[in-house]
């Protein structure tokens, strides 16, 4: 039974192979379709808020981090570096001038320090550091006070407890 239209045939080929194939044609797309350009370039722009609140949030964890190295290695290591400096540099002085220590002293050693005298300041160097190390601890607490209200609040803020009482602990 042949019909005398052909499109009628392969519509009607189509749907027994789709019987057959499980339900899906050749010509169905796999994926989904693109849609228009103007749905695309209004997506777009409703992404674009997201995507700069992403990238302010990465500055701000940028700039937090950074501050953290600062406030917590640099810093520290600064003040440390300069209240202590003098003890260190009385301690050089002693072993540069010693004669144990350094087999020829230069003729400035000689004049002025013995090898009695070069571990005098040896000796005065290391009684110097213990009490430097608190003066340093001491401006290292006073600065961060003062920069204290420059910062972000801290993400650890105490909690009060069940009797309503806030316990604060400092570290000394």
């Amino acid at each position: 039974m042949s019909s005398a239209d052909p499109r009628q045939d392969a519509s009607e080929q189509e749907r027994e192979t789709e019987d057959e194939g499980g339900g899906t044609s050749d010509t169905v797309p796999m994926l989904p379709r693109r849609p228009p350009d103007q749905q695309t370039s209004a997506l777009t722009r409703a992404q674009w808020p997201g995507l700069a609140t992403r990238g302010l949030r990465t500055l701000l964890l940028l700039s937090r981090a950074l501050t953290w190295l600062l406030l917590h290695l640099l810093l520290p290591g600064t003040v440390f570096l300069l209240v202590l400096l003098p003890a260190a540099t009385v301690v050089y002085l002693g072993f540069v001038c010693h004669s144990r220590v350094h087999p020829a002293p230069g003729p400035r050693c000689r004049a002025l320090l013995s090898d009695a005298g070069s571990a005098a300041l040896i000796v005065f160097g290391f009684l110097l550091l213990p009490p430097l190390l608190v003066l340093a601890s001491a401006a290292r607490a006073h600065v961060m006070r003062r920069l204290s209200p420059l910062l972000p609040p801290s993400a650890r803020t105490p909690e009060p407890h069940p009797d309503g009482e806030e316990h604060l602990c400092a570290c000394v």
